[in-house]
């Protein structure tokens, strides 16, 4: 699960150790970190297929991604309870 308190890259860089694909005090590789943006790309195409045209599950994956804000889904809008 992400943790919002933990940078995009150190993230990755534990998920990368804890897959064995990096020893405990090698650097992220670039091959790895591109092998990474390849499946969050794949990862958002699929999430494409899922809400709105111009908000989606996709658009969610590569705002987190791709460190772009703009792209998070908004909040819902709380219903007032009025009538």
């Amino acid at each position: 699960m992400a943790d919002p308190d933990i940078p995009l890259e150190d993230e990755l860089l534990l998920m990368a150790r804890r897959a064995g694909e990096l020893g405990p005090a090698e650097p992220m590789r670039p091959t790895l970190r591109d092998f990474a943006d390849y499946v969050a790309g794949r990862c958002a195409r699929i999430g494409d297929l899922y809400g709105d045209y111009d908000r989606n599950a996709g658009d969610h994956v590569r705002a987190v991604m791709h460190q772009m804000p703009g792209l998070m889904p908004k909040p819902p809008r709380r219903e007032t309870g009025r009538q």
